[in-house]
């Protein structure tokens, strides 16, 4: 399990407090031709008019979408026959029923990551949600809905807070079923469109099993997959006894494959010789794939169906612009994407029978630019030291000269990797203050094959870390990039590698931003969730088994918490309180070895969040304390004061 990944879905809810304030006040400027006028912080994380989530319901029937409401968020639901809108105060993404009538949305408490599952009757709008899983302290979840069948197939650990036992929920009677209960080494559980569980994979040493059941209802033992390959179950196929899967059993990159799950034999479907398959998008009405999509450079998609890729072709354009199918209604007609190009961007309910679309909203990043011009990021590939293929993006500031002071931006994970267009605007805003912004997919990064993930093990603070120096010395030769004026940032992991940046190689970096960020790599292993049991082996696989005293030394001596002391430079630190990935204690122990060294260090703790940061009161004050960092640390701009802070305050 990733410590943290971006998410395009969570950034489109950033809501807005109060409209029509300007902000005031500025840092020097970087030295430039003519530097674009300021965007205001809160236009990244707070838009007025920003929705997003768009979904249609499995009839077409119902449109539902997250806003604001009033001063807080709301999820809204329209009936598309008669016009009517009902408004919810609900702070969630929801996903549709397969009755297109009840909305499910998975809440939790300030980032806790204890999700019960609630349904919303969209048909009887004035009762409250309905929790399907009161189970405190439990981690709840929808495995899946049934084509035919209106019940849920829910995983929860509320028995054992290691492993999930599997319920089937009956909306007609309420009733939640126990269908079956984990041995304690069963890592996932195959239900198919009948709602009948039919596999499920068992963890044995160092390999995973797949059990599959015969005649008489008994398991057996079908298959093996080693812990080194990927296997990634989509849905069952509509030939007997075979699943629909994304693997890399036997090669290096995920393709689609049709699997037997007698013996695990693969018909490959569709595979890239460069990348990883992404995405699978399936269809409503004959549970085949439509399309698939790969991210080489920029996002593409390939379809099946003629008509399909019209559609995909038509919503993409001639510029590059990265496509998102939101939902297809079950008989095709209509489908709700959200469609994002660099300086523009809007959701959409496409007709697949007129080939036409009509605007639902205008994405927030629409609003941007109304007098200051975006950068465009850029595909780079760079070397390593060792020869291998980097694959990243650069934002370079509109308007001004080069050599640029400079962000190298890490993405979380580390399984995870950066895209283009990808929805963040956290590269962007540093761009409109003045930074080139820098993110490599450096080894270790998920996309680019079984092989490019393996290059990082045992290399934390290693080449994980070179990768990064390499890209940026690739830009300072190419005149790019000011040396002198270069800070490090990400989050989780990324908050992880911006420390490992000041400590490991002091000097490098003038200063460095780490959200969420590790500081003790034993502490971070001994901490783990409970429910991260079955992911324990890759951690161990990557870093080492702190219960081993020579690998928790080594473990020690690429973390950065005793380094402390070769720190060369200012440290911004933000965590959330109840992060339950990454303790705060981590956050807090580094700040107290800061200041014990006599180091530049502040600790921004947030008290209603988790290891992701999703309040827009919690996004304003990072994105403030971001620009103000920066701006005094590598003398770039910063929008100063922006009123919405004294309405963070408030709410």
């Amino acid at each position: 399990m990733m410590l943290m990944s971006r998410s395009l879905a969570v950034r489109c809810l950033w809501i807005l407090l109060c409209g029509g304030l300007t902000a005031c006040g500025s840092l020097p400027l970087t030295q430039g031709s003519d530097p674009p006028e300021l965007i205001p912080t809160r236009h990244f994380v707070a838009d007025w008019n920003a929705s997003g989530a768009y979904q249609l319901s499995p009839d077409g029937q119902w449109l539902m979408w997250a806003a604001r409401l009033g001063l807080g968020q709301g999820l809204f639901v329209k009936n598309l026959q008669t016009g009517q809108v009902q408004e919810h105060k609900i702070a969630a993404v929801g996903q549709w029923a397969r009755d297109s009538r009840h909305i499910l949305l998975h809440l939790q408490r300030n980032g806790d990551e204890n999700a019960q599952l609630w349904a919303l009757d969209v048909l009887k709008p004035d009762l409250p949600a309905r929790n399907l899983t009161p189970f405190p302290g439990a981690r709840s979840f929808l495995l899946r809905t049934l084509p035919r069948s209106d019940d849920l197939i829910i995983q929860s650990n509320r028995r054992d807070r290691k492993v999930f036992d599997l319920y089937r929920f009956d909306f007609a009677t309420g009733d939640l079923r126990l269908l079956a209960t984990n041995p304690a080494d069963v890592a996932g559980w195959l239900v198919d469109d009948a709602g009948d569980l039919v596999a499920r994979v068992r963890r044995d040493g160092q390999a995973s099993q797949v059990h599959t059941r015969d005649a008489t209802g008994q398991w057996q033992s079908a298959f093996r997959i080693s812990l080194q390959d990927t296997l990634h179950f989509q849905r069952s196929s509509d030939k007997p006894g075979h699943w629909w899967a994304l693997s890399n059993r036997e090669r290096d990159k995920l393709a689609l494959v049709e699997l037997n799950m007698r013996d695990g034999a693969e018909r490959v479907v569709h595979a890239d010789a460069r990348v990883d398959i992404s995405q699978v998008l399936w269809s409503p009405r004959s549970r085949l794939p439509l399309a698939v999509r790969v991210e080489p450079d920029v996002q593409r998609w390939q379809a099946w169906d003629p008509a399909w890729q019209q559609a995909l072709d038509q919503l993409r354009g001639v510029s590059p612009a990265r496509v998102s199918i939101l939902s297809i209604s079950d008989d095709e007609r209509w489908m709700v994407a959200s469609v994002l190009r660099q300086d523009s961007g809007e959701h959409v309910l496409y007709d697949m029978q007129k080939h036409t679309w009509v605007t639902l909203a205008q994405l927030a990043r629409s609003r941007w630019q109304t007098k200051s011009p975006l950068a465009a990021p850029q595909p780079r590939v760079f070397q390593s030291r060792d020869g291998l293929d980097l694959h990243g993006y650069l934002s370079l500031p509109v308007g001004q000269a080069h050599p640029h002071p400079a962000v190298v931006y890490v993405h979380g994970g580390p399984w995870a990797r950066d895209h283009h267009l990808d929805g963040d605007a956290m590269p962007i805003f540093l761009a409109n203050r003045g930074y080139a912004v820098l993110q490599v997919n450096n080894r270790g990064s998920s996309g680019y094959g079984k092989a490019f993930m393996e290059a990082a093990r045992g290399e934390f603070a290693g080449k994980m870390n070179s990768d990064l120096s390499d890209a940026l010395d690739a830009l300072v030769a190419q005149g790019l990039i000011d040396p002198k004026r270069v800070a490090i940032a990400g989050g989780s992991y990324g908050g992880y590698a911006s420390l490992v940046g000041m400590t490991h190689t002091p000097g490098r970096y003038q200063c460095a931003i780490s959200t969420v960020g590790p500081t003790d790599l034993p502490d971070l292993l001994e901490r783990m969730p409970a429910y991260w049991e079955f992911e324990k082996h890759r951690w161990f696989d990557l870093l080492g088994n702190p219960s081993d005293p020579a690998q928790r030394a080594d473990m020690q001596r690429r973390s950065p918490l005793p380094l402390a002391h070769q720190v060369q430079g200012p440290v911004l630190l933000m965590h959330g309180v109840h992060d339950p990935r990454v303790s705060v204690s981590q956050a807090v122990r580094m700040a107290e070895a800061l200041r014990l060294h006599g180091k530049p260090v502040e600790l921004v703790l947030f008290d209603k969040a988790g290891h992701s940061l999703q309040r827009w009161q919690d996004r304003l004050l990072e994105f403030r304390k971001t620009e103000d960092f920066l701006a005094r640390c590598l003398g770039g701009r910063s929008a100063g004061f922006d009123f919405f802070e004294l309405g963070a305050r408030l709410f």
